[in-house]
């Protein structure tokens, strides 16, 4: 809401998903809100009607120079003669980063004939087209003061620059006024780079440009402290990080359902699913991606256990395993849920509360354990409005500040005009004095949907990532590291014997052992790699290594049994030249040179026919 002013500038911006494929039509209604009324609370059809824009958004996204300008048109659809409506559409960055920074100022003109200005200050980035300034954040306004320190800014990257850190930004301080009529005191043009530059000088200022058509002078000063830039994380980077989702189911067994043999009875199993089964495959088939092991607790309320003769119970558990009546999937939940229809009888009346707590005590232990970070999603549907308000209000408020979110599913077609009150999407829940740390409570109308799970789950779950973030961010709970946490998580490779810290292990010995080593280990390497022989030579082989050498050994080599080699591997005559070779005979050996040879060294060669006898010349 902008006060008093013929040409508001809206910071509020619209983050919308462009399909290329669909046809996506919207209509912006612009009206007067009258002075003592809540905008977040009432509805634009008892304020005053000032005009309405009905396009499409694939008219925004590419209008020339990003700027699309549509007239305001009156109920009857007749446009208005000069009323206007611009939109500056812009793809949204996916930068992740957030910045965190401090804003003074100094010396500021004094607008004000009695007393002293109440300055804030208002920050506007360039726009694509080069020409207009799109305001994207407010601080607050400190009363009665030329010297302000206005409250921590913390704005995501995408919302002050679109991810760009040099992209121009104009900050503009301005003397609040009561009427809306806010006048500006002075204005410098930053850009995100240099304000941290500034930021980083510890205590450096810079002063503010007077307004247009002002008289040159002093217009004080603005400095920027503490700018820090962190990296949050998105709802996607917790649930691959490992963080878990829990899925709790509560089924509403108060009388105003019917019996469950009439066909009338919104329990009635007919050819096909209830509405209750409808809801439970629809939301529960998309939130059991997130449950590592699919145990899903299920709870009945407003129900008495056949036979027993008891009193109503407003939280007892449907499924089979454990106090929390766990079931294994979505099969499990709806064998539960149809088991329960035999087991208890319709009762009542409905009451929330029970439930909620029962859930918020499940929360509080995932807290409690430690380790990776849960969610809780709790389920209730209910063909009614819950009569117990005042403690269903005060458990909502007490789970807000638990990792904990509440989807409600209206069954059938009751006025359900209690469940937008819980639905808190405007102002927070409030009771006894305590006010809901955050909205978590989503309501939707499965009557709305004509049986349509997935476009039911789809308005159901859309909060649920910003509610979860809400948690994550207030609580300082950090993302957690999907690596470290499956290398801790991994047992230790097979085969590889534990370690002992700061030394490694000796391998594992082959079967039988390795054979022995000679006295001293391994004799020394020689430059080069070629060990020198060991002075009383080589050990002896392991079995079956080499052969040993022949009874009696190798025979001696006759002195000088081979003569050196020429350079080019051709030996030299020996000394006195090759002896002459005696007619038919071969030279004469030096004594001993050669064995004597046994009789009949060599046998006689078998006679080729047609081929003489060979003689063999004696030596």
């Amino acid at each position: 809401m902008i006060a008093n002013t013929y040409d508001p500038a809206f910071v509020k911006r619209f983050r919308l998903v462009f399909h290329f494929e669909k046809t996506q039509k919207l209509r912006l209604i612009v009206v007067d809100v009258d002075k003592g009324q809540d905008p977040s609370s009432i509805s634009p059809d008892d304020c005053n009607f000032l005009g309405k824009a009905e396009f499409e958004l694939g008219e925004v996204v590419t209008a020339r120079a990003k700027r699309y300008e549509r007239p305001l048109q009156k109920k009857n659809g007749e446009a208005w003669e000069s009323s206007t409506m611009l939109l500056v559409p812009e793809e949204v960055s996916a930068c992740k980063d957030v910045y965190r920074f401090q804003l003074k100022a100094f010396e500021l003109k004094n607008a004000d004939t009695f007393g002293k200005s109440d300055p804030y200050l208002q920050i506007s980035r360039m726009q694509e087209d080069g020409v207009t300034w799109l305001p994207v954040y407010k601080t607050n306004v400190v009363n009665n003061c030329l010297k302000p320190v206005w409250k921590d800014v913390n704005v995501r990257a995408a919302q002050l620059n679109n991810g760009d850190i040099y992209r121009p930004l104009r900050l503009q301080v301005f003397d609040y006024s009561v009427s809306g009529n806010h006048q500006l005191l002075g204005q410098v043009d930053l850009s995100t780079q240099r304000m941290m530059e500034l930021a980083a000088q510890h205590g450096a200022t810079v002063p503010l440009q007077p307004p247009a058509g002002s008289k040159p002078g002093n217009y004080g000063s603005l400095q920027i402290q503490g700018f820090v830039t962190e990296t949050k994380a998105s709802f996607l980077d917790y649930i691959t990080g490992g963080t878990e989702i829990g899925f709790v189911v509560a089924v509403d067994f108060t009388a105003s359902n019917g019996e469950p043999q009439n066909r009338s009875s919104k329990h009635y199993q007919g050819d096909g699913p209830t509405q209750y089964e409808r809801a439970i495959m629809g939301v529960g088939g998309i939130i059991s991606y997130y449950d590592f092991d699919k145990a899903f607790p299920m709870f009945g309320f407003g129900g008495v256990r056949r036979g027993s003769g008891g009193s109503t119970d407003h939280c007892f558990p449907m499924g089979p395993n454990g106090p929390d009546g766990v079931c294994l999937g979505i099969p499990g939940l709806l064998e539960a849920y149809k088991r329960g229809l035999v087991e208890w009888s319709l009762s009542g009346p409905t009451y929330f509360a029970p439930v909620i707590r029962r859930a918020a005590d499940m929360a509080r232990e995932t807290v409690n354990a430690g380790g990776a970070p849960k969610y809780t999603v709790l389920l209730i549907m209910t063909d009614g409005d819950v009569m117990d308000m005042s403690n269903t209000i005060e458990a909502i408020i007490d789970a807000s500040h638990l990792p904990m979110s509440i989807l409600i599913v209206g069954i059938g077609r009751d006025e359900f005009t209690k469940m937008n009150k819980l639905d808190a999407d405007k102002t927070k829940l409030s009771a006894g004095g305590k006010t809901a740390a955050r909205d978590i409570v989503q309501f939707v109308e499965i009557e709305k949907y004509a049986g349509d799970g997935v476009r039911l789950a789809q308005e159901l779950l859309a909060e649920l990532p910003g509610q979860f973030l809400d948690y994550m961010r207030a609580k300082n709970i950090p993302c957690p590291n999907i690596w470290a946490a499956q290398q801790a998580a991994a047992p230790p490779p097979a085969g590889y014997p534990p370690q002992v810290p700061g030394a490694h292990p000796p391998p594992p010995l082959p079967p039988g052992g390795y054979p022995p080593q000679a006295p001293a280990g391994y004799p020394p390497q020689a430059p080069g790699g070629v060990p020198p022989p060991p002075p009383a030579g080589y050990p002896q082989q392991a079995p079956g290594a080499y052969p040993p050498p022949p009874p009696g050994g190798y025979p001696p080599q006759a002195p000088a049994a081979y003569p050196p080699q020429a350079p080019g591997g051709v030996p030299p005559p020996p000394p006195g030249a090759y002896p002459q070779q005696a007619p038919g005979v071969y030279p004469q050996q030096p004594a001993a040179a050669y064995p004597a040879q046994t009789p009949a060294a060599y046998p006689q060669q078998p006679v080729t026919p047609g081929q003489a006898p060979t003689a063999a010349a004696a030596p």
